[in-house]
């Protein structure tokens, strides 16, 4: 491996970083427990795993199931997340998908993906932010009221 290509492979995992961050910073402004550090950790390792299988071979099927394999773990790490709590709501599931997210887009960077991964970060950030806007907590606060004559 020469010394430009792992160079353009760090420069992945930067942007991994940066773009996890991004997401993470929302969670940690929200005050949720996974925040910029994990969800930065979370971007970076699935652009790790994918780029080294992408490298260590051209079969398409082996990257597959890096990809495959990504979500899955994450699926262990989020079931920790997500609980019910004493009034049987559920609490974590927001964090846990914001995570799947997060590990999408540093695969998708590994794959040469940065537009997409640009849109994705920016897009999962919006999503995030929506409860922030007075129209949506108007839009929710009035479903509320209508579902409670029901």
């Amino acid at each position: 491996m020469d010394i430009q290509f792992e160079l353009i492979l760090s420069g992945k995992l930067v942007f991994a970083a940066i773009f996890g961050a991004i997401i993470g910073y929302e969670r940690e402004a929200a005050h949720k427990d996974a925040g910029m550090r994990t969800f930065s950790i979370i971007c970076l390792a699935s652009c790790l795993f994918v780029a080294v299988a992408s490298h260590l071979t051209d079969d398409k099927s082996a990257i597959a199931r890096m990809l495959a394999a990504i979500p899955a773990g994450l699926g262990f790490i989020s079931a920790g997340l997500a609980f019910k709590d004493k009034s049987q709501s559920m609490q974590g599931l927001t964090t846990s998908t914001a995570l799947w997210s997060a590990s999408a887009i540093g695969a998708a960077l590994a794959l040469n993906m940065f537009l997409l991964s640009f849109l994705a970060t920016v897009l999962t950030l919006l999503v995030l932010s929506l409860s922030k806007f007075r129209w949506y907590q108007k839009l929710f606060k009035t479903k509320e009221k209508s579902s409670d004559k029901i």
